[in-house]
């Protein structure tokens, strides 16, 4: 789907929680299909998009990762 697909819902969904508990990979398997076991550690924010189709609508997820580590804390709670 390029820049001018049409959907009927936005969901915005942000990750949270403590390092290293798979929030990148969670949102690598929802949005890519892919499992890394050698993740690197989030820098700040990652973000990715996924349309779904469900019944008759078609739903955009924009996820948003972010680092667990203390010193990124701020962005989350902004």
């Amino acid at each position: 789907m390029g820049s001018d697909e049409s959907y009927n819902f936005v969901f915005k969904v942000v990750l949270i929680g403590e390092s290293g508990v798979g929030k990148s990979n969670l949102l690598s398997r929802f949005t890519k299909n892919e499992f890394n076991h050698d993740s690197r550690t989030t820098i700040g924010v990652e973000f990715s998009t996924r349309t779904v189709q469900l019944d008759n609508y078609a739903i955009k997820a924009q996820i948003w990762d972010t680092a667990g580590l203390e010193r990124y804390r701020a962005i989350t709670s902004a």
